[in-house]
């Protein structure tokens, strides 16, 4: 009997909305982050399916944001983490490194490092 991967939600804007606007990301910044024009982030929120890779792109920011609140444990050092600049991450901030698979692999891997001490 094959496994199948878990079912991935057809629309992960909603959620990622609320990630962003926790973090203080006003909606054209958050389209902006996406790669879109303001009015097709908003017809995206509404829609019931996305373009497979704006859905990509959207659930990188709130699957960081889930394994980083298991890591620090509060909301408020994570936002904080994921806002100001990073050495480990050539002094960008996390958040900015969250639009691509390889940036949301650097973000974690950093994260777990800071938190267990390995360097």
């Amino acid at each position: 009997m094959a496994l199948s991967s878990p079912a991935r939600p057809a629309n992960p804007l909603p959620r990622f909305a609320e990630v962003a606007t926790s973090l203080g990301m006003s909606r054209e910044e958050q389209a902006k982050f996406l790669g879109l024009s303001r009015s097709s982030y908003f017809r995206y929120l509404k829609a019931q399916e996305v373009d497979p890779g704006v859905a990509a792109l959207a659930e990188y920011l709130p699957r960081a944001y889930e394994h980083l609140l298991e890591l620090f444990g509060n909301e408020e050092d994570v936002r904080n983490w994921l806002l100001y600049p990073n050495l480990a991450l050539g002094r960008e901030r996390p958040l900015n490194l969250l639009r691509s698979l390889r940036g949301y692999e650097a973000v974690l891997e950093t994260a777990k490092q800071g938190v267990y001490g390995v360097y």
